[in-house]
């Protein structure tokens, strides 16, 4: 069967749009003449839409009466936590999904996005049964609900909101700020400042303490330097940032000698900031970011940024659904690791 990759590269568009085409994402604005021509690429190369399968095979009875599912057959529901506004602003979010979406392409599984209707609940565009959902970001009490009036087959990306009920999937928080800090020690930085949220939603959309915070904090703790001082509590968008940081510079507290950046979404706001001060990275100020998505990669400098490994994430997701259908699992929390990548944006002191 096709993958998205060689369908997209046929019709001239992203991976991510072919999913959302032959999924029927109501939410897609592409021309008419785009939408059918990622259609007639994916027939010619013998892919079936998900109507076309359900149009052969309708039942899962098979011929000798058992109960059977084609891999193939099944449908995988996604929900995101932002809303499309949101997650042009955070791509890793976007980055993600579409991450998630190649690795159920790949598996022979359909994607199909979930999204909020007018009063908030998480609807799709057709009547067609799910087989499971990944749910990407936090979640209240109620939108988990929602899943459930689907599927049983829940599993979540990127939170934890139940540990003994559902299947996580976690980057290592302990592990990457663990690498940033001895980064910037092994450099010659020693205060070392954190910009993000200091409170964000937790599993369940309550607001908690970040887990890099968190981290960054009891870590500086047990080295007996940490100054509240050099924490400059902003959201995780760029607007923010920028406001956060300007507002740090302009107090007159005495400048860190290097920033963790809780996000990637932060960092253009950061960058501004110091270009209107005139502060130079490194030479003035190390700088290292979290997600490494394209933010830091292509920013000048680019910017040392812990690695998430998404297809890890991704993979791990399409484990613990195989897991559930096959009625085999536990609830468990799967930590995937991290790795920093040093760039531009930190040197020797």
């Amino acid at each position: 069967m096709a993958t998205l990759k060689e369908i997209a590269d046929l019709a001239g568009v992203s991976s991510a749009t072919v999913s959302r085409v032959l999924n029927q994402d109501p939410s897609l604005s592409v021309t008419r003449e785009t939408r059918q021509r990622v259609l007639d690429t994916a027939k010619e190369l013998g892919y079936r839409t998900v109507q076309q399968r359900y149009q052969r095979n309708p039942s899962p009875e098979a011929t000798d009466g058992s109960k059977q599912q084609d891999s193939a057959e099944k449908r995988i529901g996604i929900a995101q936590m932002f809303e499309t506004a949101q997650l042009l602003e955070d791509i890793y979010y976007m980055v993600l999904k579409n991450v998630l979406d190649e690795v159920c392409f790949e598996r022979h599984w359909s994607t199909v996005m979930l999204f909020r209707n007018e009063q908030g609940h998480f609807v799709k565009n057709d009547d067609l049964p799910l087989d499971g959902i990944v749910a990407i970001g936090r979640f209240t009490p109620g939108e988990i609900d929602d899943f459930h009036v689907y599927t049983d087959n829940v599993v979540f990306l990127d939170s934890s909101p139940d540990e003994e009920k559902y299947c996580s999937i976690v980057p290592n928080y302990h592990l990457a700020v663990r690498q940033v800090l001895n980064c910037f020690w092994a450099h010659g930085y020693e205060r070392v400042a954190y910009l993000g949220s200091v409170y964000t939603y937790g599993g369940k959309k309550e607001l908690s303490m970040d887990p890099r915070f968190y981290y960054y904090k009891n870590s500086l703790l047990e080295r007996g330097c940490y100054d509240a001082d050099l924490v400059i509590d902003c959201e995780m968008n760029p607007r923010s940032g920028y406001a956060a940081t300007k507002e740090y510079l302009e107090c007159g507290k005495k400048f860190p000698d290097a920033i963790f950046a809780a996000s990637d979404a932060v960092a253009p706001g950061l960058l501004k900031v110091l270009r209107e001060y005139q502060i130079q990275i490194p030479e003035d100020v190390g700088v290292i970011t979290f997600n490494n998505t394209s933010l830091s990669k292509l920013s000048e400098p680019s910017l040392s940024s812990v690695e998430v490994f998404l297809r890890e994430s991704a993979d791990a997701a399409a484990l613990c659904l195989e897991l559930l259908w096959q009625k085999k699992i536990h609830p468990k929390q799967i930590i995937i690791s991290c790795k920093l990548e040093e760039r531009n944006s930190v040197k020797d002191r």
